[in-house]
């Protein structure tokens, strides 16, 4: 993540591989080699917001992840956008900690999705914005798959979620993949959907206590019981703790130990 150039292509093959297909469609199967590609056949979904965080806060998430992920060699993958401030500063989400770790860890593969919710335009320096805020793709990842409703149609931020659930449970069917699994920080009603849907799968889904909102509210309804995981894999651990995350990323099979 380079923070003087938030809109240079940063990833280690020095550019990003765009991929367009209809929600309607078959999963692109260019898109699913990428993966592939990973030396451990692993792949982790982050999902969340950063609503309501500070910058430090943001910074301390970036180094969180970093400490926890040492070592892991599989696919990380989020949300394909970035966003900056009004004097082109990068503001770090949630959707810049797969090029984060992948920067770190050498055979591991960043990936990203999003949905179309506007028609795509090329601003200023030939720079491809997604919406009207000014959200781009974001350049530190090797491969973004953009989902889109046809030609002239839109979805909404939700649009991509089938899709990148049947990408996984792809990688597991055809592409060997041992282990795959969701971690959630923070965020609004998609990322419940998402939570939910992984819990479901009975995939390995980690929730960050404390780092606010959605996640937090879900930890409240498990702990209750209002939410049933007996199907599902669901591990809480708190954001001031990194090694806690790590020990369990290594539990789980995502990271060997060392």
């Amino acid at each position: 993540m380079n923070k003087d150039k938030p809109y240079s292509v940063a990833n280690k093959d020095g550019k990003i591989k765009l991929v367009i297909m209809d929600a309607k469609e078959g999963l692109p199967a260019a898109f699913a080699l990428m993966g592939t590609r990973a030396v451990s056949k692993k792949a982790i979904r982050v999902t969340g917001g950063c609503k309501g965080m500070s910058d430090q806060d943001k910074e301390q998430m970036l180094q969180y992840f970093s400490e926890a992920t040492k070592g892991y060699q599989g696919v990380i993958w989020s949300g394909g956008t970035r966003m900056t401030t009004k004097d082109g500063k990068i503001d770090p989400m949630v959707t810049d900690i797969p090029g984060v770790i992948a920067s770190r860890n050498p055979g591991c593969i960043a990936l990203g999705t999003l949905p179309r919710t506007e028609m795509l335009t090329l601003q200023y320096d030939s720079r491809l914005v997604l919406d009207q805020w000014g959200t781009v793709p974001n350049p530190d990842l090797s491969g973004i798959l953009i989902v889109q409703n046809g030609a002239e149609g839109s979805l909404d931020w939700d649009g991509d979620l089938d899709v990148y659930f049947r990408l996984m449970e792809n990688w597991q069917n055809y592409g060997g993949f041992k282990e795959v699994g969701l971690i959630s920080w923070n965020g609004g009603p998609i990322t419940e959907k998402e939570i939910i849907n992984s819990l479901k799968r009975g995939w390995t889904t980690i929730l960050i206590k404390g780092s606010g909102r959605v996640t937090d509210e879900v930890i409240e309804k498990i702990n209750s019981g209002e939410i049933n995981i007996e199907n599902g894999c669901a591990y809480i651990v708190s954001r001031d703790n990194s090694t806690a995350l790590r020990q369990i990323l290594i539990v789980c099979g995502f990271i060997e130990q060392v």
